[in-house]
């Protein structure tokens, strides 16, 4: 590691005086403060177009983001023996803690601020664009076929979790296919066609440990998804994953969607699509796919666990999505 620290050194223009690693990353002592150094098999048109996207929040009044730092060239990257690295100032605090309702509503108004800032998102040529836009039913679509061949496979198996699995396959495949027949309507036409004028930017990873507290300041790391998407792509998420910690309440959610129309506008399109989003079955799938695809992952009492909290949100999902429109 000494020969790409000196590079990366040189190109910086600091010392590193010491690493250690940190999460997918290292913390480095520089002779100008501590950084996080990541490295990337992103490609630089890539990390371009993010590094575009920090600046253009930054510039916005969205300052608490891991901006990139700069070589002394101007590239937020340097590529050494094949890798890419990235340096980004240290932001010390704590992950976000969704079971703290105080810490939620600042999560939902840190997204708000984050969607708001990001409008009129123009990248430079030298980018690699990713937009997503209009993709969330051929997602939705590649999900279910993943699904039934999951099934497939669990026919031919004995487990407890082949058994659990294929005794509520019918009920979670139906939801899909009804989340599919929703989105694959004008409404999802309408809300692609406004956010490419909007040229609105989502997060795409926008959970707990990307969402920093120091104090009473909240921060957003790790841009790497980044791209042009519906915003509700972004909220819905967030709602999904704070919904799983408390039985779908629905009074947990308003709160949430209501932080989040203080600062950024929903309208009855977001509104719909995002009903969708929520339907979907992403929980069952990711619990599947990793059982029978990554196995070692977890053990199998493990994902019997997992799969059993997803069974038992069943109920509970069911009442929220009957209520739903009683957020709005």
């Amino acid at each position: 590691m000494h020969e790409i620290d000196r590079e990366i050194s040189e190109k910086f223009g600091f010392e590193i005086k010491s690493l250690a690693p940190y999460k997918d990353a290292f913390i480095i002592n520089t002779s100008s403060g501590r950084k996080v150094l990541k490295r990337t098999a992103l490609f630089p048109e890539r990390i371009q177009f993010i590094h575009n996207a920090k600046e253009h929040l930054y510039g916005n009044g969205f300052s608490n983001i891991d901006r990139y730092l700069c070589t002394v060239e101007g590239k937020p990257y340097v590529s050494v023996d094949g890798y890419n690295y990235m340096i980004t100032d240290f932001i010390e605090g704590n992950e976000c803690n969704f079971d703290n309702r105080n810490e939620m509503i600042n999560a939902s108004r840190l997204l708000a601020q984050l969607h708001k800032a990001s409008k009129g998102f123009m990248p430079s040529e030298d980018c690699v664009v990713k937009d997503d836009l209009g993709k969330i039913p051929q997602y939705f679509s590649k999900r279910l076929e993943e699904i039934k061949k999951l099934s497939k496979i669990a026919r031919k198996g004995r487990s407890k979790f082949d058994y659990m699995f294929l005794s509520n396959f019918d009920y979670f495949y139906s939801l899909g296919e009804s989340a599919l027949e929703l989105i694959n309507s004008s409404r999802y036409e309408n809300l692609i066609s406004i956010s490419r004028k909007e040229r609105v930017l989502c997060h795409h990873d926008y959970t707990h440990h990307n969402i920093i507290k120091s104090g009473e300041t909240y921060s957003v790391l790790n841009f790497e998804f980044c791209c042009f998407e519906v915003k509700v792509y972004d909220l819905a998420n967030l709602l999904r994953r704070k919904m799983r910690r408390c039985n779908w309440d629905i009074n947990e959610a308003r709160i949430i969607i209501d932080e989040y129309r203080a600062i950024e506008d929903l309208s009855e399109d977001d509104i719909y699509v995002m009903k969708t989003i929520l339907q979907f079955p992403q929980k069952l799938w990711r619990v599947v796919n990793r059982y029978y695809n990554s196995r070692r992952s977890w053990s199998e009492k493990s994902y019997i666990v997992k799969l059993q909290e997803v069974i038992d949100e069943i109920e509970h999902h069911k009442r929220f999505m009957e209520r739903y429109e009683e957020l709005f």
